[in-house]
């Protein structure tokens, strides 16, 4: 799919978190200088099939916004096969490889670096929260923002500590509703091309009516995950998410206690069985 002159999307069915069953592969630039994001390729699939659509037999990076697999399948044949770099955030670590022997071949980043193409210029986001190791990458000229996990094109993003950090996440979005994006592409789900600022306020205005239901959760009495999962999530919720939701909405609702107990706001008790949380 064309996104724009010289931006490509691919979409390759993966095993991701309901309601998803895909993992959006873009393609940025020409020949030689191409940045591609989130790869998942194999010989003959739909990122090989894009690439070759497009003219482009040699990639300068492969990019990964997060070390999760969906995100990263089949990249040592990849950079194999179109040679190039891999570029992932520098919170991996030297161990983290990808499943691949070429270690030498990563390029870690921080947030704030510049990949410069003859079309485009990419700026890289160090954007934690889904993980602590996530980068967004941003077409300024555009407004083209392309969210990894961060955003996705229908539903929310899971928040599972400690990976995930649900005041790093909410930290992120107020910086991305401060910047100019117009077109939203995940990594998962339809780009969003249509008021993409109200999606990212949507997705504020969402966290913060989970946090503000589990407050009502614990004000009412109850003190556990299980228990205040089962107050705040909906049929409605079940029917996005699968009906085997329940443990995924309890690792995000773990995430919100963690930054109310940041805040000052929740008091944690733990036996040998389990937490409990109270309002301080």
């Amino acid at each position: 799919m064309r996104l724009s002159r010289h931006i490509h999307k691919a979409t390759v069915h993966t095993f991701t978190l309901p309601p998803h069953h895909t993992t959006n592969c873009y393609v940025i630039g020409r020949d030689k200088e191409a940045l591609l994001i989130d790869p998942i390729f194999e010989s003959g699939g739909s990122l090989e099939i894009c690439l070759k659509e497009s003219g482009i037999g040699l990639i300068r990076y492969a990019a990964i916004t997060h070390p999760h697999p969906d995100h990263y399948g089949g990249i040592e044949a990849l950079v194999e096969t179109y040679n190039g770099r891999i570029l992932c955030h520098r919170n991996n670590g030297n161990r983290m490889t990808f499943g691949t022997s070429k270690g030498h071949l990563i390029d870690r980043f921080s947030g704030g670096e510049v990949i410069e193409t003859s079309e485009h210029i990419i700026q890289v986001l160090d954007t934690p929260g889904h993980s602590p190791a996530h980068l967004c990458f941003y077409i300024q000229e555009k407004g083209m923002l392309f969210s990894g996990d961060t955003i996705l094109g229908y539903g929310t993003s899971i928040i599972s500590p400690p990976e995930g950090d649900m005041a790093d996440y909410l930290n992120t979005l107020n910086r991305l509703a401060e910047m100019d994006v117009r077109i939203i592409c995940p990594s998962h789900g339809p780009v969003i091309d249509k008021r993409a600022p109200d999606r990212i306020r949507w997705y504020i205005d969402h966290r913060l009516m989970r946090e503000t239901r589990v407050l009502e959760a614990l004000h009412s009495g109850l003190s556990t995950i299980p228990k205040i999962t089962k107050a705040i999530y909906n049929e409605e919720d079940f029917q996005m998410h699968g009906h085997d939701l329940q443990p995924r909405a309890e690792r995000t609702v773990l995430a919100h206690l963690e930054k109310l107990e940041k805040d000052g706001v929740v008091l944690r008790e733990s036996d040998r069985e389990r937490s409990h949380f109270y309002l301080v």
